[in-house]
């Protein structure tokens, strides 16, 4: 993809990181613009002896597709102006560098995330005078654009919910446990359970993020283990039938993954 800054159309938004326009951070696009990689699915194949072919050893998700590495985004960027106003963008560019950023663009569902870094600038001059500087700013992102967090309020038995995005993403669950529950159970229709039992009663709000990044489950603000049967079970894109059991009220909240 790749966008050109044009002054004929000034309502067209600009890119944005960390939701802040490049314009406010003193930046435009230069004319290569910003170019994103495809994101290319992991494979892993094995010679068998006996065998024609290789046999496929690709791990995939819950759709049957293979999971996907990262993409590299490239933004060319360029600012100008007095020497003063350059350096202080410069440092306002420059501190994002080695963190993780967002980057989001007019009508795409969601916004890219990755590490961020930066090239070497490139100082235009006028005689003695500064009067632009060129940077090339890379991103390694994610694969796929994460869109806009969503809630849904959960019943007791069974309940259907549709997810938006194409990828399976993976919710964060709040659950109240219902009175003397001793077990406070979630499951899907693909033979997935997410189960946290007691031999007392329950009591406090149970949290539970079932991100791979940073998983873990809470009572009362304090760590407790699932089940050994249980699984922290995505959501896959589409319609989801869920059971909930042993909880008088609760909620998931989901960011939608989308791949283009």
């Amino acid at each position: 993809m790749l966008y050109q800054r044009r002054m004929s159309l000034p309502r067209i938004e600009d890119p944005a990181i960390n939701g802040v326009p490049l314009e406010r951070m003193m930046f435009s696009l230069a004319a290569d613009g910003i170019a994103i990689d495809a994101a290319k699915p992991t494979t892993s194949t094995q010679d068998m002896p006996g065998r024609d072919g290789q046999l496929d050893l690709t791990l995939e998700d819950p759709t049957g597709a293979a999971y996907m590495g990262n993409r590299a985004i490239t933004l060319t960027l360029y600012a100008v102006g007095g020497e003063d106003d350059i350096l202080a963008a410069k440092q306002r560019l420059a501190a994002l560098a080695g963190t993780v950023v967002t980057l989001s663009w007019r009508s795409l569902p969601g916004e890219y995330r990755g590490r961020m870094s930066l090239g070497a600038w490139a100082d235009k001059w006028a005689g003695p005078r500064q009067i632009a500087t060129l940077v090339t700013a890379s991103i390694d992102a994610h694969p796929y654009l994460i869109g806009r967090s969503q809630s849904i309020a959960l019943k007791t038995g069974a309940n259907t919910i549709h997810v938006k995005g194409n990828r399976p993403c993976w919710p964060t669950w709040t659950l109240t446990p219902a009175a003397d529950a001793k077990t406070v159970s979630i499951k899907d229709t693909h033979g997935h359970t997410l189960a946290i039992a007691s031999t007392t009663a329950i009591t406090g709000r149970i949290s539970i993020d079932t991100d791979p990044d940073h998983r873990e489950l809470r009572v009362n603000g304090n760590l407790t283990a699932p089940t050994l049967e249980s699984d922290h079970f995505p959501l896959l894109p589409g319609l989801n039938m869920l059971t909930l059991t042993g909880a008088t009220a609760a909620s998931l909240a989901y960011r939608p993954l989308t791949l283009i």
